[in-house]
């Protein structure tokens, strides 16, 4: 149990070594081929929902995949996951260790499909309820087992306060429905700036045509561009804007402007340039959207 325990640690440490630049988003092909520890390989997820490494007594991880852009029913407003048991059996061998994790306070890793095979990860969840009437367990994301110290007991830790819980759900769900916009948009656009063309996926954004704190500005492909950091930025900032014919314009203040090569490739002379835009019309960028937010740009 305590070589079990500190694989667990590894692995939590390499997701959040991971976090600042992957955003917690990783291909299910990268978590099955799984890291290195000790000269052991550790498989992160497996054909399986819930996931035991070899010689694992309780689950590193439970997935679920994703049958909608934005299926959270597992996850209530009160931030608690509800995770089906395995077939219905509550004394099958994945149920068991489920209840195993809940007895001992083993924290796990829960990876949620976001878009086509790409999934978050929540860390740490805590088993808090076994229900095997509507076979399911609950679980909490709880902060407090995040920062683990080698040797630790788990079932020493203090759980978070509910409110501290619910904060965590709160930052996790935005972060679920960014990613999940992120996804469907970059996707939608191969891989592209709609702007320039780029074709690192690593610096694309999924901009929003009409802001997210606005009633319509819901999270759907045909109010998405996918935006490299710099034309992102410069969209945001009314620099460049994108008339409802798929055109780009540039500030007139912009065009005016001496300066290095960076403005004058990166922005003058996209002036008057075609929008790429996805193949599937369905994905393609809101008319109507677009003229709204190319009104507030010639404003500018």
């Amino acid at each position: 149990m305590q070589n079990e325990t500190a694989i667990r640690m590894a692995v939590f440490d390499w997701l959040k070594n991971r976090e600042p630049w992957s955003g917690g988003i990783f291909s299910g092909s990268e978590l099955m081929q799984g890291i290195q520890v000790d000269g052991r390989r550790i498989t992160l997820k497996g054909q399986t929902g819930i996931w035991f490494p070899a010689g694992f007594s309780v689950p590193l991880s439970i997935t679920t995949s994703n049958k909608g852009p934005y299926k959270l029913d597992d996850i209530g407003d009160d931030g608690l996951v509800t995770y089906a048991y395995r077939g219905t059996d509550p004394d099958h061998r994945d149920n068991r260790g489920l209840r195993e994790a809940m007895r001992t306070r083993t924290p796990l890793i829960y990876f949620k499909e976001v878009q086509n095979h790409k999934y978050q990860a929540i860390w740490p969840v805590i088993i808090i309820d076994d229900v095997p009437r509507q076979l399911c367990v609950r679980a909490a994301i709880d902060p407090a087992y995040r920062d683990l110290r080698p040797g630790v007991d788990f079932s020493d830790i203090s759980q978070s306060p509910l409110d501290v819980r619910r904060y965590a759900w709160s930052q996790t769900r935005h972060r679920l429905h960014q990613n999940a916009f992120r996804e469907m948009v970059v996707s939608a656009y191969d891989q592209r700036c709609a702007i320039c063309r780029l074709n690192h996926p690593e610096l694309l954004d999924a901009a929003h045509i009409i802001p997210d704190s606005d009633e319509r500005g819901t999270p759907v492909v045909p109010n998405g561009l996918s935006l490299c950091k710099i034309h992102h930025a410069a969209y945001d900032k009314n620099i460049l804007g994108i008339d409802p014919d798929y055109r780009v314009h540039i500030r007139e203040d912009i065009l005016l402007e001496r300066d290095g090569p960076m403005l004058k490739h990166g922005l003058q002379e996209l002036d008057g340039a075609s929008l790429f835009v996805p193949r599937r019309e369905v994905q393609r960028p809101d008319r109507e959207r677009l003229e709204v937010r190319f009104g507030e740009f010639r404003s500018a």
